[in-house]
């Protein structure tokens, strides 16, 4: 249970980063909303997993860096805006970097706080080649 939100953002990178569905699933409200720039926009939680599904899958590795900015609490409701650095391979030889800045919206609900919104966008994005070897995670790490 996510008892604030700061610790839902924590989620939402662990999940994206290890590619933990049931995990990233946890972190959304059944009616939230999903974008990345204006190449996504998936509305309720199936349609954002499966969207996660889509972008994560037949990646080689995938790590998200998120700080997260002030969060605003009134209630049962938060804003807050986080900073973050992507980085990812696969599938084949594509590559992915960026810079983003995210507007959140989240709710407390009876088993911690969700997003009800989570829309990134983009300050710098790269995919052109890098170096460097990727390593699966063991299981249960």
């Amino acid at each position: 249970m996510s008892n604030h939100p700061a610790d839902t953002i924590a989620r939402f990178a662990d999940a994206a980063t290890r590619g933990d569905v049931d995990r990233f699933r946890a972190t959304w409200a059944d009616d939230a909303e999903f974008t990345i720039g204006e190449m996504v926009h998936a509305v309720g939680v199936d349609d954002i997993v499966s969207t996660f599904r889509m972008l994560r899958d037949d990646r080689d590795f995938f790590v998200q860096f998120a700080v997260p900015g002030p969060i605003e609490i009134a209630g049962d409701e938060a804003t807050t805006s986080i900073i973050c650095h992507e980085a990812a391979r696969g599938p084949g030889e594509t590559f992915y970097r960026n810079h983003a800045v995210t507007a959140d919206r989240l709710r407390r609900s009876e088993h911690g706080w969700v997003f009800t919104s989570r829309s990134f966008q983009y300050l710098w994005l790269d995919t052109s080649p890098f170096s460097g070897d990727s390593f699966l995670l063991p299981a249960g790490f």
